[in-house]
Formats: structure tokens, C-alpha cells, sequence
């Protein structure tokens, strides 16, 4: 039989044909679809917190560390911001008395300085100068001179850790009749730890918590949008606290509803907001503190917001990351916020870099896909200093001058910096491969054609996936990405054809795909 010869050359081009034609013909990983059209909550944004900080001494790194946190074309895009109210108190003769917030202004005696009004009201003299008020203020000017690359409209929400309270005016009293946990004989050397505020002084706190919303635009430059009542009210610690149940929280947000039109505060739409209870985890007792307060018509149509921190997270072996569903806040047409997490755990990846991003990330996506919250915060913005290198409190660590920044800041990056307040989540496919860790979720702008896309892919592998949009069809969509070697970094446009698009999602990596649509 006669053989005919073929080349080395031909058979180099017909394996680079066939090995082309394979690729061009390999399915992708997974698919994606996408409902443009429908709804689900609204975002009202991110951020975190700046309570005990101070901004950096040197204006030039305090300036740029504003801007990483607050600028949204050249930072993460951050939209709120959660301070403290310094209620802390200690007199000459406590326990470090240096610690005192000196706030409520007092007279020599210790009581507190306020005048009383003919209707029955009393305006307490405060001292905005102090270390927290202070700081906060600095921040905001310079998030004000952010002028347009800044927040469209940044949302300030107060939190006390404690009423005001010292060994003279005693406005707090004693736990008793809680549990073996929680009762608590207060120390009046540190008078600001636990303790119960007294149901007597209940119209006083109030009235000092409207003297605080109503001069806050005029001495810190900024208006507040929300109060918040107490921060983890049912959990004891050895640092500033207070106990309330959701009785007593219920009780006082109707003295709230009743004081503050006193001062000409506004309540509800358009007015300030009230957020309660700030609980520390999401394993919170719906019926003990929340249901209380939404099942008195008085107290329910004050609370605007229904707040929880997330520090179950670390602790949660599945892969919700610490998030619970709560269908009874979904319908009671509360703003539902998670309002502070951050450490560690034994599910958490330790560290700060791409990992401990990942696991994040997707505790935003399970917050958002499934208990629909309506914003996300981290505890610290930024720290100073920290004994750990991997600062697991904050987002950024300020060493002298230089800012160092964690995997996890970028990873709330990929959605604050696109997600803009008053965007909406819309249906789509939330595990586009199956049978491996990848999340995604959709949002759009409802007034624009915006559209972002957010993909999570937590295993070692590059995959491709199909996405498919109804109701519209893809316009432009750039590609933003963090990795190991990517901090929220512009990856050039991604390939689009009509209503679809074939995307690669890298290995161990958070993207966002950001454009419009027809």
C-alpha cells in the first residue's frame, strides 16, 4: 500500500486548527440570566465607622485617605459614615477619669447644665470640641472638599454605646431580674460600663438626643440622617454599654415620637431616621427586641431602620458567612441595615489578603441576595495603629504616614464604587456555575441605564460563563476586578453581542462588570 508523506508544517497547522476549533466550541462553565426589569430592594450604600478616631496628623495623608475611602472615581466610593455619641462619663476620683467624653456639660457639682422650656422640655448645654465630635468633623471637611467625586449625598448616622450616666446624676440604675448573664450591679467608679437607663429619665434622654440631632448640621457641618438608639444593647462587655430589651426600646422610641416635634425635629419621610436595636449578631431574637417595637403602632411608626451587626460571620460554617434570613423585617417596610462586623473566627480566612477579601464578599452577596439588606458597613474605616499586622478591625492602617490597605477594602470596593444609593437589586442567576463557589448578583440604576454585575469565583480555576439579559441589551461593560495582584483595577471592556455576553471570571477573584444598556 502506497503511504503518502504528510509534512512536519501540515500537521503543526491542522493541530493549532483543531485545538482553535475546540476552544471555539468549548461550552461555557455556567450560565447567568439576567431580569432586568425586576426589582427587589433598594441600596441605600456603604460605608463604616470613625468612632474613637482620629484622621491622620499630616493633611496630605488625610486628604488621601479620604479619598480612598470616599471618592467614587478615584476610591471605593464609600456613602456612609457611622459616628459615635461620646455619652461617656467619669468625675475626678472614678476610674480613669481621663477616659470622661465630657459632652453633656455639667456644673461643679456633677449634674448636668440644660435650661427648662415652657413646654415642658429641657435643652441641655453640649460640648462638640471633644475628641470624637472633633474628629468627625475634620473627616467631613475633608469629604466635603471632595466636591463632585464625592458622595452624591453621604448619609451620617449617630450611635450611642451608652446614655449619659455618673455616680451623681444616676441616670442609669441596676440589672436585676434578666438573667445570671446579664444582671448588674453598677460600679460607680465606671459608671459608664452596663447598667439600665431609668425609665424616669427616659423624657431627659430624649430631650438631650434632640439637642444633638438638631445642632449637628450647624457644628459639625453635615446633616444627620440617622439615630440610632443603642449600640448591642442586650450584650455586656467591659468597655461603654447599656442594657435595654425590646420593651424598654419599644417604650423609649415612643418618647422619641413624642419629644423631638417638641424641637421641631422631623420623624420618618424626609425627616430624620431611627434605627434600633444595632444587635450584635444576626442570630438576633426577632420576637425579644424587634417585634415589640413593630407591634405597637406608636413605636412602629417611628423606627425607620432596623439595624444588626454581623459578628456570627466568623462562626458560621456555612457559607452565608453569618447572614439569616428574616422575612418579618422584609415586610415591615424597614430599611434593613447591617451596620458593623469585622475580626476573625474559625471560618473566617485569617489575614488581610485575597481570602479574607472573598469571604466578604460574600457576606455582602448573602446579605444582599438573601436577607436584602439595604446597606453594608464595616466596623473601622481606618486605625492608627494595631498590635496585629493583618488589623482585622479596620480597612486601612495609618503607619505613621504611609496608609496600608486590606484585600477586604477593595472587596467592598467591587460594589460601593458602581452601587450607587438609590440603585436596585434585580433577579438574576446567584450560583452561575454549578457545584462550585461562584456568587453573582445584579443591580441597576432605575432612573439611568446603568447596570452592574458582580461575580465572585472563590475557587483556583478561570471560568467562563454565559450571561444572558432580558428586557434589555447590553450597551458597554467595563471590567473592574481585585485579585491577589488587583486592587479594584480597570481591565479594559468587556465583548458584548446585543443581549449577551461571554465572560471570565479569574481564579480567586471579586469583578465587577459596569456599563449600560439599550
Amino acid at each position: 500500500m502506497k503511504v503518502k508523506k504528510i509534512s512536519l508544517g501540515c500537521v503543526l497547522i491542522y493541530l493549532l486548527f483543531t485545538a482553535c476549533n475546540t476552544s471555539a466550541n468549548k461550552e461555557p462553565d455556567g450560565m447567568l440570566n439576567i431580569k432586568y426589569n425586576e426589582f427587589h430592594q433598594e441600596i441605600d450604600g456603604f460605608g463604616g465607622s470613625d468612632a474613637w478616631l482620629r484622621m491622620p496628623y499630616e493633611k496630605e495623608t488625610a486628604e488621601k485617605l479620604t479619598e480612598l475611602l470616599y471618592s467614587k472615581t478615584e476610591g471605593i466610593g464609600f456613602t456612609i459614615l457611622r459616628n459615635r455619641i461620646p455619652f461617656r462619663e467619669r468625675l475626678e476620683g472614678d476610674d480613669s477619669p481621663g477616659l470622661n467624653d465630657g459632652f453633656v456639660m455639667r456644673n461643679r457639682d456633677g449634674t448636668y447644665i440644660y435650661t427648662q422650656n415652657a413646654d415642658g422640655s429641657k435643652t441641655f448645654e453640649l460640648n462638640w470640641d471633644g475628641w470624637d465630635m472633633s474628629g468627625t468633623r475634620e473627616f467631613l471637611g475633608h469629604i466635603r472638599d471632595l466636591g463632585e467625586n464625592g458622595p452624591e449625598n453621604l448619609v451620617i448616622m449617630s450611635t450611642p454605646w451608652t446614655p449619659p450616666n455618673n455616680r451623681v446624676t444616676r441616670w442609669k440604675e441596676d440589672i436585676t431580674g434578666v438573667s445570671e448573664k446579664l444582671d448588674y450591679s453598677i460600679d460607680w467608679n465606671k459608671p459608664d460600663i452596663w447598667g439600665r437607663l431609668r425609665k424616669d429619665r427616659y423624657n431627659d434622654y430624649a430631650d438631650l438626643l434632640a439637642d444633638y440631632v438638631k445642632n449637628y448640621e450647624s457644628m459639625m457641618g453635615w446633616p444627620l440622617s440617622i439615630l440610632s438608639v443603642q449600640n448591642e444593647p442586650n450584650w455586656k462587655v467591659d468597655y461603654e454599654s447599656a442594657y435595654w430589651n425590646g420593651e424598654d426600646l419599644r417604650d423609649f422610641i415612643k418618647v422619641i415620637g413624642q419629644r423631638f416635634p417638641m424641637k421641631g425635629i422631623k420623624l420618618g419621610s424626609g425627616g430624620l431616621g431611627i434605627m434600633a436595636p444595632e444587635y450584635e449578631n444576626y442570630n438576633v431574637i426577632f420576637n425579644e427586641m424587634i417585634k415589640p417595637i413593630l407591634d405597637d403602632h406608636e413605636s412602629e411608626k417611628v423606627l425607620t431602620h432596623i439595624g444588626l451587626h454581623q459578628y456570627n460571620s466568623g462562626y458560621d460554617p456555612s457559607l452565608r458567612a453569618g447572614t439569616i434570613n428574616f422575612p418579618e423585617i422584609n415586610e415591615s417596610g424597614k430599611r434593613f441595615w447591617q451596620t458593623e462586623v469585622s475580626g476573625s473566627g474559625p471560618y473566617m480566612p485569617a489575614g488581610k489578603g485575597i481570602d479574607n477579601a472573598l469571604f466578604y464578599a460574600r457576606m455582602i452577596h448573602f446579605n444582599m441576595i438573601q436577607a436584602q439588606t439595604n446597606a453594608f458597613l464595616y466596623w473601622w474605616l481606618w486605625t492608627n495603629s494595631s498590635n496585629d499586622d493583618n488589623f482585622p478591625g479596620s480597612l486601612v492602617m495609618i503607619d505613621f504616614d504611609e496608609i496600608i490597605t486590606s484585600k477586604r477594602l477593595y472587596a467592598m470596593g467591587q460594589y460601593s464604587r458602581f452601587i450607587r444609593p438609590g440603585w436596585v437589586r434585580i433577579t438574576c442567576d446567584t450560583n452561575p456555575v454549578r457545584g462550585r463557589s461562584v456568587f453573582s448578583s445584579a443591580y441597576r440604576n432605575p432612573e439611568t441605564k446603568e447596570i452592574a454585575v458582580v461575580f465572585i469565583n472563590e475557587t483556583a480555576t478561570s471560568l467562563t460563563v454565559s450571561v444572558n439579559i432580558t428586557d434589555a441589551e447590553f450597551n458597554k461593560l467595563e471590567i473592574w476586578k481585585t485579585s491577589a495582584n488587583e486592587n479594584l483595577e480597570h481591565s479594559g471592556n468587556q465583548k458584548v453581542s446585543r443581549n449577551t455576553a461571554e465572560v471570565v471570571i479569574p481564579p480567586k477573584a471579586i469583578v465587577t462588570f459596569y456599563g449600560t444598556v439599550k
